[in-house]
């Protein structure tokens, strides 16, 4: 009886600390990569402000070939809208729609991950000399999750390194010479 009321205790203090570890956590976190892309943001931006396009060099197109996408609304610009459905845990499933589209300068869109929360990506455009700097960004609110509070802790390690991979690919897309035709 007494080991009970001592594993009773122990656990019961975990669970304290766990909480108020857990508020004290920040209730929003950011993830940002950039790069620079030898072509003028007019060159770019096609390839961030449609769903489609998007997709093309998107880091997560390629993990798991079954993936089920559909594509809805303009084919630029706000309101193009991408889902995808994949059993991978990786891809998992959501929704992707561009809500702010600002020629040559930003493409904002809200994402959607079902039970997994929510978010918002950004790409912004900086001329850099006859180059660009594109900055791509993804910030979410967790609220009063604590859980989620502590998954954010993790969260550049966990897509930080596919959003360079993203990019890298957005780069040899846009800089790849014309296709003669």
């Amino acid at each position: 009886m007494a080991f009970a009321r001592l594993a009773f205790r122990v656990l019961f203090i975990l669970l304290l600390l766990f909480a108020v570890i857990g508020l004290l956590l920040p209730s929003s976190t950011a993830v940002e990569r950039s790069i620079v892309i030898d072509a003028p943001p007019a060159e770019v931006f096609p390839h961030l402000n449609g769903m489609r396009a998007f997709h093309a060099w998107s880091p997560w197109s390629a993990i798991d070939p079954q993936t089920v996408y559909r594509f809805e609304g303009p084919e630029q610009g706000v309101g193009s809208r991408m889902t995808w459905a994949s059993g991978n845990q990786q891809v998992g499933q959501g929704s992707q729609e561009i809500t702010v589209s600002i020629p040559e300068r930003e493409v904002e869109t809200a994402l959607s991950f079902g039970d997994k929360g929510n978010g918002t990506a950004t790409f912004v455009l900086e001329p850099d000399g006859g180059a660009t700097r594109v900055r791509w960004r993804f910030h979410t609110e967790f609220g009063w999750d604590l859980f989620s509070r502590y998954v954010g802790l993790m969260l550049d390690s966990m897509i930080g390194a596919q959003y360079d991979k993203g990019l890298q690919d957005l780069k040899a897309l846009v800089e790849a010479p014309p296709v003669a035709g």
